[in-house]
């Protein structure tokens, strides 16, 4: 049976009409399926014949209340803080106070009171104070305690080829009082220089009669007057006699504190530590004792 042409070109028709239509669908999708992410969700809204979905906003774009809330941050450790504890106020009256106040440097832990610090002077007497056993050294007697040293630094000085001498070294009370009461007589009427120093000190105030200390010259009958100060005797001995525990005890600008005239002649024993530190520090025994405990001055 043959078809009609007219059915020949009406079918012909229609398959140009779904071709055109076909082509033209492709040319509306075919942006998209350029974009792989794009792919399946459009060949799926093609094939459902469903609009294609709307792009998610961007995260800024999102509402604050729609906005996943943040991951919380994982837990700090914190280290407990230190408990300070507030340094002790320091002791004003501490000796080292004392000197800082002077600005001297922190003194030697001592024990004032023992036998090397004993002061003897006019503000502070020692009544008739002797030395418990006397010793004998070279003519003069000393206490006992003082011996070893004092052999020790007189023994270094005449290692350097100079002369020494021991002049004077314990004198009792009875001793004092003759040689203050010459004195006196000499320069009346207490026994002073022209500038209110002692020249012989009252008995019971002189350092003498504590057996600590001695007058030393460079040969056996000196005149003890600040010339000494020039000999080379002195001049060595006044600057290692610290090692062996002595001091210059009447230094010559001191006379204000100790009350009595420059004795370049006159050593006297504190001990080592003490030594060192009132000489290196230029301060007489006053004032170095005035550090650890009130005296009259």
């Amino acid at each position: 049976m043959k078809v009609p042409k007219f059915l020949k070109s009406l079918t012909g028709l229609v398959i140009l009409v779904v071709f055109v239509f076909c082509a033209y669908r492709f040319y509306l999708v075919s942006p998209k399926l350029l974009e792989p992410e794009n792919w399946t969700r459009l060949t799926r809204a093609d094939r459902a014949g469903e609009p294609e979905a709307s792009a998610q906003p961007a995260p800024s774009e999102v509402p604050a209340d729609t906005q996943p809330a943040p991951e919380s941050a994982a837990p700090v450790e914190t280290q407990p803080v230190p408990e300070i504890t507030p340094a002790p106020t320091p002791d004003a009256d501490s000796p080292a106070a004392r000197a800082a106040a002077l600005g001297l440097p922190a003194p030697p832990e001592i024990d004032i009171d023992s036998w090397e610090f004993i002061l003897a002077n006019e503000l502070n007497p020692i009544g008739e104070y002797a030395p418990q056993n006397p010793v004998t050294v070279e003519g003069q007697q000393f206490d006992e305690r003082v011996v070893e040293a004092l052999q020790a630094m007189v023994a270094d000085t005449r290692a350097q080829n100079l002369s020494v001498f021991l002049s004077s070294g314990y004198r009792s009370y009875a001793d004092q009082l003759y040689l203050y009461n010459k004195k006196k007589a000499e320069y009346p009427p207490e026994g002073k220089d022209s500038a209110g120093n002692w020249i012989v000190l009252p008995p019971g105030t002189s350092e003498h009669q504590t057996g600590l200390c001695c007058d030393i010259t460079y040969i056996y009958v000196s005149p003890k007057d600040e010339s000494l100060e020039n000999t080379p005797m002195f001049q060595y001995m006044s600057q290692h006699c610290q090692d062996f525990g002595f001091i210059v005890r009447y230094p010559k600008d001191k006379q204000d504190v100790t009350g009595v005239m420059y004795e370049p002649w006159h050593f006297r024993y504190v001990g080592v530590e003490a030594a060192r530190y009132i000489t290196e520090n230029h301060i007489c025994l006053e004032e170095f004792i005035s550090l650890y405990r009130d005296i009259n001055s």
